[in-house]
């Protein structure tokens, strides 16, 4: 009897560990936003995308939507700080106005080995001599002009916005604790190609009521030149329910 109160315990035990490995088990490789083209100047574009966790981060593009086979690539993208993982690739060497179709790559999925792949995107490169390009923009390290200020702020969302000298991405970090900003919200690559500066502007969603946020906003690739502005850290209170 005493036998069989044991070997009953030991399948239990086996069972209950079988299902906590079961639920550690990382999940696979998905692109959670994107891709989209944060710039484009004649010779050069920029393609960021987000997935559940760490993966490798390639563009396959080409001018013909069947043949992807040219390839740029970034750094594995894994930080620890937060489950999102945030893409980003330099395109460079394109031709002046040409379409290009591309496809994001994210494999190598941290824990699974999985790969996800996006739907086939396309962009057009600027005129040869209509800006945006390398040699022109060098002059112009990416700065922040105007903000960030906070546009509007409901229970559950906030609106950031900011002012750059040139074309850059836009994207905010934030959290509510100042010295741990792990969440991260972004919209498209300001570059409307005016020289009053660029405007940008994020919506951050899926906010708690009544909490108090810190954020900075971060200007990165620079239109030409691959430079980044970061702010100070600001904050803004949610509304009750």
């Amino acid at each position: 009897m005493l036998r069989t109160k044991v070997w009953i315990l030991i399948a239990l035990v086996l069972a209950i560990t079988g299902v906590m490995v079961a639920q550690q088990k990382a999940a696979p490789e998905k692109i959670t936003q994107g891709p989209v083209v944060e710039g484009v100047g004649d010779n050069w574009a920029v393609i960021a995308w987000t997935t559940n966790t760490g993966g490798s981060s390639v563009v396959h593009y080409g001018t013909d939507a069947n043949n992807l086979g040219q390839t740029a690539q970034a750094a594995y993208s894994d930080n620890e700080k937060t489950v999102a993982q945030n893409h980003r690739v330099h395109l460079k060497n394109l031709k002046p106005g040409t379409t290009y179709f591309f496809v994001a790559d994210s494999g190598q999925g941290e824990g699974t080995g999985t790969e996800a792949k996006s739907s086939v995107g396309q962009f057009t490169t600027k005129g040869s001599g209509q800006g945006g390009g390398e040699a022109h923009e060098k002059v112009m390290a990416v700065k922040i002009t105007d903000g960030p200020r906070v546009e509007g702020v409901g229970k559950d969302w906030a609106v950031i916005a900011w002012t750059t000298n040139t074309g850059s991405s836009s994207v905010v970090r934030y959290g509510t604790d100042q010295n741990n900003l792990n969440q991260t919200a972004q919209s498209r690559y300001a570059d409307n190609d005016k020289p009053s500066g660029e405007t940008h502007r994020v919506r951050i969603t899926n906010l708690k009521p009544n909490t108090n946020y810190h954020f900075i906003v971060d200007s990165g690739q620079g239109e030409g030149t691959g430079t980044e502005a970061k702010s100070s850290i600001g904050q803004f209170t949610t509304k009750a329910q």
